[in-house]
């Protein structure tokens, strides 16, 4: 009984309780774990173009409240006529990209001599998010994004798989 998975339907509640219980250490070991793997987990990223290495940081992951409040911050909304309320219409896609960049990685962004010296070459620069897309290209951007979804769990294959074979 020992091997047979736990959400085995031929299992008795029974048998599946004294699995969990038979097994319980080993979870305990595994969500322990994986809460240090979360709010340890960065990635390096190399802003590199023409093979010459511009500059580097590491990016973390975002908890889910963060993730809430940036969307809804570069969400436009507008009322319902019909049903009086208010209802998601646009959201702010290069500000919501920037600010998700911002808030994964250190505030190097906020630098004051990078604000100045970008400001001397005539760009308008009011906040971190300006130095953001004022350095990056959009197609750093977009892989930006992809990291950063990695570090916060969205692109986990070997979660689809099973999600998708349960």
């Amino acid at each position: 009984m020992a091997n047979k998975d736990f959400m085995d339907p031929e299992l008795t509640e029974e048998e599946k309780r004294e699995t969990i219980l038979a097994n319980e250490d080993d979870y305990l070991e595994g969500l322990l774990a994986a809460a240090d793997d979360a709010a340890n987990d960065t990635k390096k990223i190399d802003i590199i173009r023409n093979e010459r290495r511009y500059f580097s940081f590491s990016i973390h992951s975002l908890t889910d409240e963060m993730l809430k409040d940036i969307r809804k911050k570069y969400t436009k909304y507008t009322k319902n006529r019909r049903q009086g309320i208010r209802v998601a219409d646009e959201l702010d896609m290069p500000k919501y990209r920037a600010s998700l960049i911002y808030n994964s990685t250190t505030k190097l962004w906020d630098n004051p001599a990078v604000k100045k010296g970008l400001e001397a070459k005539g760009i308008c620069i009011i906040n971190a998010l300006d130095v953001i897309d004022a350095v990056l290209l959009p197609g750093e951007k977009d892989r930006i994004m992809d990291i950063i979804d990695d570090v916060n769990g969205f692109n986990n294959e070997e979660l689809k798989a099973e999600t998708a074979k349960n």
